[in-house]
C-alpha cells in the first residue's frame, strides 16, 4: 500500500476487513503464537492491543488479563472484532495509534502486531505505546521495514529484537520486569 495517511489506511482496511482473516489469518496466527510464547504464563491487569484488527490476538491475550482493550483505526475491522468477542471484559475503541485517547501508564501489557511501519509515524506510535505502558509493563510490537536509526533508539531503550518474522517485519520485546518502559520526551500523548 503506497500511501500512509490515516484516511487511506482506514479505507484500505475497511475494504479488506471482509476477507482479512481468510487472506492473512494463517500468517497472523504464526505471529500471535510468537507473542504468546514471549508472554509465557504472565497475567495482566490491563492489556491493550493496538492495531487489533479483527481481534484474533486480543481474544487470545485477554484470557490472561482482567481487562482487554482493542484499538484500531478501521471501524470495519473493529466490527469483525466485535463479532469474534466472547469475553465481556474486552472493550474496543476506534483510534489512531499516533494519538491514543488513554491516560498514561495504565496498561501492564501492550501489544501491536503488523501495524507499525518505518517512516514518519513510527516514533509517534512507539511513544504512544510506551506512554500507556506502566513502568514494569511488557511491550511487544512488530515493525515493518525498520530502519537502522530507529533500531539504535530501540536498543538505547532496552527494546530487544527477538526475531525477524520475515524480510520485512521484525518482532521486538521490552520486558518491563527487567527494564523500565519509557517514552521519549517528544511524545505526542493525549492525556
Amino acid at each position: 500500500m503506497p500511501a500512509k495517511d490515516s484516511e487511506t489506511i482506514t479505507k484500505w482496511y475497511d475494504a479488506l476487513s471482509k476477507n482479512y482473516d481468510e487472506l492473512y489469518g494463517e500468517e497472523q496466527d504464526k505471529k500471535h503464537a510468537k507473542v504468546l510464547q514471549l508472554l509465557g504464563d504472565r497475567e495482566f491487569k490491563i492489556i491493550v492491543d493496538v492495531g487489533c484488527g479483527t481481534g484474533r490476538l486480543l481474544e487470545l491475550i485477554s484470557q490472561r488479563s482482567q481487562f482487554g482493550l482493542g484499538i484500531d483505526l478501521s471501524l470495519q475491522m473493529l466490527n469483525k472484532a466485535k463479532q469474534r468477542k466472547t469475553d465481556s471484559s474486552i472493550q474496543l475503541v476506534r483510534a489512531d495509534a499516533s494519538h491514543l485517547p488513554l491516560q498514561g501508564h495504565i496498561a501492564d501489557g501492550v501489544t501491536s502486531v503488523s501495524m507499525t511501519e518505518s517512516g514518519p509515524t513510527l516514533e509517534e506510535q512507539f511513544n504512544e505505546l510506551s506512554r500507556i505502558a506502566t513502568k514494569r509493563a511488557t511491550l511487544i510490537m512488530t515493525i515493518f521495514n525498520e530502519d537502522r536509526t530507529f533500531r539504535k533508539q530501540l536498543d538505547e531503550r532496552s527494546i530487544e529484537l527477538v526475531v525477524e518474522l520475515s524480510d520485512r517485519e521484525q518482532l521486538y520485546l521490552l520486558d518491563g520486569s527487567k527494564h523500565q518502559v519509557r517514552a521519549s520526551s517528544e511524545s505526542s500523548a493525549l492525556v
